[in-house]
Formats: structure tokens, C-alpha cells, sequence
């Protein structure tokens, strides 16, 4: 059995909220009477929610990087989206320009000489 001097009572919905923030002694052990008599309460060794506490930490710096790439990615597929934007309005002032008109003949007839006369 497991030292009580060691041992943090608390319920498990507190101990997510918890998990955030060491305990005002500094040690990680927590105030066991704040929560007595809670039909949720557990019982984690305090070294354990040390060590579930880094874990934690370093879930939270991960989501941290991940967040920052995402923000990356949107700002990368943003100026993607301008740039496919502005290509799509060169190609149709292209299309809709006199010399497009006017050289369509020519691209029709080599079309046609490449495919075989298949168009």
C-alpha cells in the first residue's frame, strides 16, 4: 500500500482542470479536504501527477507548434487562393483579348493538324 503522505485525493474532472497549475505548496501535492466526500474522487500518487503534469505540459507546447503550422497553412493556402485568383483573371483578359480573337483560326487549324483532323 502505497505511502499516504504521497497520495493526492481529488475528483478526476478537477484533476484536468488542475493539471494546469502547480499547487500553491510547490510540490505538487494538493489540499485533500477541498474534496472529500465527491463520488468522483480518485487518488493519484503525487509522483505520478508530477509526472502526468509534464505530460501535460508537453501535450500543450505540442498543440502550441501545431497551431502555430496550422496558422502557417492557412496563411500559405490564403495566398495560394490570391494567386489562383489572380491567374484566372490573367487567362480570361487573355481570352477575352483582341489578339486571342483574332490569332483563334490559327489555333484551330493547328489543333486540327495535330489531332489528324480530330478535334
Amino acid at each position: 500500500m502505497p505511502n499516504l503522505a504521497t497520495i493526492d485525493t481529488f475528483p478526476l474532472s478537477k484533476a484536468i482542470a488542475m493539471s494546469a497549475r502547480l499547487s500553491p505548496t510547490g510540490n505538487g501535492a494538493t489540499d485533500p479536504s477541498a474534496v472529500i466526500g465527491d463520488p468522483e474522487t480518485v487518488v493519484i500518487p503525487a509522483s505520478e501527477l508530477r509526472e502526468l503534469r509534464i505530460e501535460i505540459a508537453a501535450l500543450r507546447a505540442q498543440l502550441a507548434r501545431r497551431t502555430t503550422e496550422v496558422e502557417e497553412y492557412r496563411k500559405r493556402l490564403s495566398a495560394s487562393r490570391s494567386q489562383a485568383e489572380r491567374y484566372s483573371a490573367q487567362l480570361k483578359a487573355l481570352r477575352g483579348s483582341t489578339s486571342w480573337s483574332i490569332t483563334r483560326p490559327l489555333r484551330m487549324r493547328r489543333r486540327k493538324s495535330l489531332n489528324n483532323g480530330w478535334t
